[in-house]
């Protein structure tokens, strides 16, 4: 995890003017996730790039392409959310806060409230799509698939409540910046 002091010069110099979010988003996961490894002993970014190029390619949205890339930064990188703030818009700060799992958080009350969010959900959903996929892992034990199988049951219940949003919404809300404000407290 990225120190304060690093952090802080990274906010000054490393993001180029001009970047769009997606760009933005790319720089501080590859910067936060620099030198980390996942369970199967592969750079981390390879998830976290995996997670944010099938948000792109499912969804076709900027900001959940860029909440995809930001989804572990706070989490496992050592970022703030005031650190967010700073370079992107609320739909996609508020969003990562909301994945972002508190230390002592319980994790059916973690996924519970990321279900309650639209976008949160859709990021999730990725997120776990991925961590499931034991390929990554060149020899599973018995914990790996104990692991997928709670992953299983949380993808479940996250696109149970996906479904239930999206039924409840019309076409043009799921086309516009205004569908994350439709769960999104301000």
């Amino acid at each position: 995890m990225r120190s304060r002091d690093e952090i802080k010069a990274f906010i000054r110099t490393g993001i180029p003017s001009g970047s769009s979010i997606v760009e933005r988003a790319v720089k501080f996961a590859e910067f936060a996730h620099d030198g980390q490894v996942d369970k199967g002993g592969h750079k981390y970014m390879e998830h976290v790039s995996a997670v944010g190029k099938e948000a792109a390619r499912r969804y076709q949205d900027d900001n959940l392409t860029a909440i995809a890339y930001l989804h572990d930064v706070v989490e496992d990188g050592g970022f703030t959310i005031s650190d967010l703030m700073m370079w992107f818009p609320p739909v996609v700060w508020k969003v990562v806060e909301i994945l972002t799992r508190k230390k002592s958080e319980d994790r059916e009350v973690y996924i519970e409230r990321v279900s309650e969010n639209l976008l949160a959900a859709k990021v999730k959903l990725v997120d776990l799509d991925n961590n499931m996929d034991l390929a990554r892992i060149s020899s599973p034990r018995q914990s790996d698939y104990d692991r997928q199988d709670r992953y299983a049951m949380e993808r479940a219940k996250i696109l149970d409540a996906v479904i239930h949003m999206e039924r409840h919404m019309n076409e043009q809300e799921t086309k516009s910046d205004r569908y994350a404000e439709l769960f999104m407290e301000a």
